[in-house]
């Protein structure tokens, strides 16, 4: 009898089966296996993404957009590079069935992803109309990327699987195998799997294990972006220490084995500098940002 894994190799190979059955077959795989983080990131693709920073597949960019009664969609310019960056970056949480649904009955045109409402009330304090719908317009290729890049992760992790003996008889998996592809999973990357912090082998939930590489370079990142518009911040009101404040969030990422608590702790402070900047649009921007680092640590 064939194992589970060939079963998942040729369903990637075959166009007729679709990316959301492939990942039911990952989720029983991972189950036999006890790979509790994989299954997490199976549910996260199935279900959508509820909680949490986006793995990086889900993070599009396009154009953003208003809507005008009288011209239609018209774009969304600004000469501030970091609102540029977040006006124009689409996070697109829906579940894969659905998306693979979107772009099977859907042309060629744009695909229309909200804006947050806090982002759109400040962008039309700044303008001469009001509107209610503010968009990042993505193409569709952009939507079949996610699709095709979940559906070759699946073959990739399948491959690494049999690699290492991984392959099982029918739906069963021995002792063996089962710690190899804990061992495998230590390392193998999946859609960034790396922000469901912890051992992938493991059934652990965030909240009580290390930060991972990719979590540390998320808000490492994040602040570095957030450092280089510090001053005009500071001019829109946040704290005059906000630099200070972001660089030494920077100096815990760079530390060997950055501290949860402490780096949550410090990221808190950041949101804490920007407060009296509230009202500005870059400043609202930041403080989304900082908002979503402190669910990716833990916080709120």
């Amino acid at each position: 009898m064939n194992g589970l894994i060939n079963e998942i190799q040729r369903g990637c190979l075959d166009d007729n089966i679709s990316v959301e059955s492939l990942l039911r077959r990952v989720k029983l795989a991972a189950t036999k296996l006890g790979l509790g983080q994989l299954e997490t990131w199976v549910d996260s693709e199935l279900n959508g993404y509820t909680s949490g920073e986006l793995p990086d597949h889900r993070k599009l960019h396009g154009q953003p957009a208003a809507w005008n009664p009288y011209n239609g969609w018209i774009p969304i310019q600004t000469a501030d590079e970091f609102m540029t960056e977040l006006l124009s970056t689409a996070r697109v949480a829906q579940s894969i069935g659905s998306l693979r649904d979107l772009v099977s009955r859907e042309g060629n045109g744009l695909y229309h992803f909200p804006i947050p409402p806090e982002i759109v009330i400040e962008i039309n304090k700044m303008t001469n109309f009001q509107t209610a719908r503010m968009v990042v317009q993505i193409p569709r290729g952009g939507i079949v990327g996610i699709v095709d890049f979940v559906r070759n992760k699946v073959l990739d992790w399948s491959i690494e699987m049999e690699r290492n003996g991984v392959l099982g008889e029918g739906f069963t998996f021995n002792a063996t195998e089962m710690e190899s592809a804990k061992t495998v999973m230590t390392t193998f990357n999946i859609g960034r799997i790396g922000n469901f912090a912890g051992n992938m082998g493991e059934g652990n939930t965030s909240g009580d294990i290390a930060l991972t590489d990719a979590s540390v370079s998320e808000v490492r990142n994040t602040m570095q972006q957030l450092r280089d518009a510090a001053p005009q911040l500071v001019d829109a009101g946040a704290r005059s220490d906000l630099a200070e404040t972001i660089d030494a969030v920077i100096v815990e990422t760079e530390k060997p084995a950055p501290n949860r608590t402490a780096l949550r702790g410090l990221v808190q402070d950041v949101r804490t500098a920007l407060t009296g900047a509230a009202g500005n649009l870059t400043a609202e921007g930041a403080i989304a940002l900082v908002g979503g680092l402190l669910k990716l640590l833990g916080g709120g």
